[in-house]
């Protein structure tokens, strides 16, 4: 592996001491399964990297309970994103039979879907037992939920879009058989999830969230978080994620080209509402960068969010069909690899867009979120940079959506060197 450059040298220095005192923030706590692996940044994923995320995902079991954002942008949803990802990198069919495992167990989850006795059937803001995974937990009533929810369509949709793009699995029944009663075949089981993710969005996301010019908005009374606001930016990528995903398996069915063109003017019309709303600068190093707000009208932006907003971008330019360009992506990448990244406060990352610190979500990061790891397919030389912030700070052993990433970009960097 090529060393670090002088420069990435002083900076992993200057972090050593925050990975020792080992914090956490946010949804990036350290999962219990057995320690992974990233053998190399380059060449191709190895036996040995592959093994150890086989054996962690393994060791990690579903929640019991499908709340408090477990889903959204909890290590349970993340780990189906993981699962994904290595999937993707090693068509081991393992993998994705224990990602099937885990949207099984999310969507089994869902409010309308599970027993009061395994957290569900609670009544909702709008008064009734709506398809949801209530962000609240089970003492708050009536529980909360919003457009935050396209997050976990996002995470099961992820695996149908794997069963509907490889044919050959169709028809097989799944391995780990159907204790779910969601469909013993591959595509039975993709087909429950499309469907179900359907009812979310016809059922919830449509009738409450989205107005007549098509924007997603909070609605007002009897809702109670952000009455009658414009989503923000994060949550709006939540839901363009879902829908994107969405829209992505009724085209591999080819069985709905109305709802696809639904979705996907939903999606243009609310990113480009994002895109409307960003400042163009210079970074420190003379690139093209962006200034945004958290919200239509708030303030700074800080990079805890910014993960999300970065990772919904990066989603819709992979699709290629929402009008997000290269110039887009490139102003986003640059806003976090020169000026989060090339500004450090207190051994830790700026923790706003705009280079400055604060407290709270932006008190800033000693490593790069998963999300960001996208980014680098963009700027193929921060992918080591990345890769050695991580091993430093010792996320590859514990966290499976930090390591899948990482692999699933190496995988992706070896074959495109071929």
């Amino acid at each position: 592996m090529r060393k670090p450059i002088f420069t990435l040298t002083v900076l992993l220095l200057s972090l050593s001491s925050f990975a020792q005192e080992n914090r956490v923030q946010e949804t990036e706590k350290p999962s219990l399964g057995a320690k992974l692996v990233v053998e190399d940044l380059k060449g191709a994923v190895t036996k040995n990297e592959i093994a150890a995320f086989k054996a962690h995902i393994r060791d990690v079991k579903a929640p019991a309970l499908a709340d408090g954002n477990v889903y959204v942008y909890g290590n349970p949803g993340k780990i189906i994103e993981a699962c994904g990802l290595m999937y993707e990198a090693t068509n081991d069919q393992e993998i994705l039979d224990r990602m099937i495992y885990y949207c099984d167990n999310a969507l089994a989850g869902r409010n309308d879907l599970a027993p009061a006795t395994n957290g569900g059937q609670r009544v909702v803001w709008t008064g009734k037992i709506e398809p949801v995974w209530p962000p609240s937990k089970a003492t708050v009533s009536p529980a909360g939920a919003g457009v935050e929810q396209g997050s976990v369509l996002a995470h099961i949709l992820y695996g149908a879009k794997l069963i509907l793009s490889n044919p050959a699995l169709w028809n097989k029944k799944v391995t780990t058989g159907d204790p779910k009663g969601f469909g013993l075949t591959y595509k039975e089981r993709a087909l429950t999830y499309v469907k179900q993710a359907d009812v979310v969005i016809e059922n919830w996301i449509l009738p409450n969230f989205v107005r007549k010019d098509k924007k997603f908005y909070f609605p007002g009374a009897p809702n109670a978080y952000k009455p009658n606001e414009a989503a923000p930016w994060n949550q709006l990528f939540m839901l363009t994620n879902g829908l994107i995903l969405l829209s992505q398996c009724h085209t591999l069915l080819n069985d709905a080209p109305e709802k696809v063109k639904g979705y996907d003017e939903l999606v243009t019309i609310n990113i480009n509402l994002f895109k409307q709303n960003v400042k163009f600068y210079k970074s420190q190093l003379g690139t093209t960068a962006w200034k945004f707000d958290y919200a239509l009208v708030s303030r700074i932006e800080d990079t805890n969010h910014f993960a999300y907003e970065s990772e919904g971008m990066w989603l819709a330019y992979d699709a290629g069909k929402y009008g997000v360009t290269k110039a887009d992506m490139m102003a986003m990448v640059n806003t976090y690899f020169d000026v989060v990244l090339g500004t450090i406060h207190d051994g830790r990352f700026a923790g706003n867009v705009d280079g400055t610190t604060g407290k709270g979500h932006a008190g800033g990061d000693n490593y790069v979120r998963d999300e960001y790891i996208y980014l680098a397919a963009i700027r193929p030389e921060k992918y080591e940079t990345v890769g050695n912030i991580e091993l430093s700070t010792r996320k590859v052993a514990t966290s499976p959506q930090i390591t899948a990433r990482l692999l699933w970009l190496k995988d992706r960097r070896f074959k495109t060197e071929e």
